[in-house]
């Protein structure tokens, strides 16, 4: 008896699936500090002996706090919430004006030409940068509303926070920052930070269809 080969719809190739794996690993290796550990002590001295004094230009005081915060490190990702206020002109720590930069939001721009690279290098970047539109219940806080700008970075360990500010790419335009701002307050946090329900909504939506649409393919 001849056999006849079974019609039907071919089942769909796994390899888009196997791409979307391979992809979601590599993003989860670059996002996620599985490989780090929490920073040493031997660690935290060589780096502020070294450079974290040139790069960032604080009285000791923040310097002791900022130590401390390194000497703390759980080996988690946090987020860092930065209040700024901007100069209306550019003020350079050593004087010198640089070309192209006039005001702090200048100054601003220019270090963020340089931070934002750094930041990507080490599974890190901006999640929500805004500029505030009113100041709403301040009454019982007189001067919390000296913030003009909002911005929060989710840094994936303290230990890449504090390889970036010794990065002599990044010492190089640290200047920049400090010409910036007038004021400056920064709040290491921890926790999850949702993306905006109208990214996700939607694309739960369309992985959705696609998951029913490969379903119904396989089932013919």
């Amino acid at each position: 008896m001849q056999e006849y080969p079974q019609r039907g719809s071919p089942r769909p190739p796994p390899w888009p699936w196997l791409v979307a794996a391979a992809l979601s690993a590599a993003f989860l290796l670059w996002h996620q500090p599985w490989f780090s550990k929490p920073l040493t002590p031997a660690e935290i001295d060589a780096a502020f002996a070294v450079s974290v004094d040139r790069a960032v230009a604080l009285p000791e005081a923040e310097k002791r706090k900022l130590r401390a915060f390194f000497e703390s490190d759980d080996g988690r990702p946090f987020y860092n919430v930065n209040l700024t206020l901007y100069r209306e002109e550019a003020a350079y720590p050593d004087g010198v004006a640089r070309p192209g930069v006039r005001t702090g939001s200048d100054a601003a721009d220019a270090y963020a030409r340089v931070v934002i690279p750094q930041l990507l290098k080490r599974g890190s970047y901006p999640v929500f940068v805004s500029s505030k539109i009113s100041n709403l219940l301040e009454d019982g806080a007189p001067g919390a509303d000296f913030f003009e700008n909002i911005g929060i970075v989710r840094y994936r360990s303290r230990r890449d926070m504090l390889d970036m500010i010794s990065d002599p790419v990044y010492m190089a335009g640290a200047p920049h920052k400090f010409a910036s701002l007038a004021k400056n307050v920064a709040v290491p946090t921890t926790g999850f930070v949702p993306l905006d329900a109208s990214v996700v909504i939607p694309l739960i939506l369309f992985g959705l269809a696609a998951l029913i649409r490969v379903s119904t393919r396989s089932s013919r």
